[in-house]
């Protein structure tokens, strides 16, 4: 098993690599959820992508819209988080 930090900036070859493997007792998405620690929006983008068009009384563009949408806001939000970040801080200017 392999941490979630441990995954970063591991370089693929075109094949399995370790960012792939499962967590140890994992059983439902939700445990990957949980071990990958994402937000709201990229946990539903996963879900949709996952059933895409096997929930009860939804197509699969129902779930392909709903990926859109959470994709488009997580965009947004890591803009604006990116924006934030490189505004100087107001302490550091002398």
């Amino acid at each position: 098993m392999t941490s979630k930090d441990s995954t970063k900036g591991i370089k693929s070859d075109g094949w399995s690599t370790r960012y792939y493997e499962l967590p140890e007792g994992s059983k439902e998405l939700q445990d990957l959820i949980e071990y990958k620690n994402m937000n709201f929006a990229v946990a539903n983008i996963f879900k949709a992508a996952y059933r895409l068009g096997d929930k009860e009384g939804t197509s699969p563009e129902y779930d392909l819209n709903k990926i859109v949408f959470f994709a488009e806001r997580e965009l947004i939000r890591r803009k604006k988080l990116s924006d934030q970040s490189s505004i100087p801080d107001s302490d550091s200017n002398g």
